[in-house]
């Protein structure tokens, strides 16, 4: 397939494995994957990426490291201001 086909798919990948595409467009992109080896692969992977992200369950960020983050950014947003005065 075309480079530009591929990368439509890739563009579409989470909205496909999340069942948020039309059915048109699911059927495009289902005909693709058949063809190419390569976005199938890719698809294939990010299927098992959510499927063990999932599984695994979601454990709360320590609160301190939140803070930090935003203090990073909060200094990286004014940092940034500052550079293009």
């Amino acid at each position: 397939m075309s480079l530009r086909r591929c990368d439509d798919v890739m563009e579409q990948a989470y909205l496909y494995l999340d069942d948020e595409i039309t059915w048109y467009r699911r059927t495009r992109i289902r005909r693709h994957l058949k063809r190419c080896t390569g976005c199938l692969s890719t698809i294939e992977f990010e299927t098992h990426f959510k499927r063990v992200i999932r599984e695994k369950g979601f454990e709360e960020p320590d609160p301190e490291l939140i803070q930090r983050l935003r203090a990073f950014l909060h200094e990286h947003e004014h940092g940034s201001d500052e550079s293009r005065a």
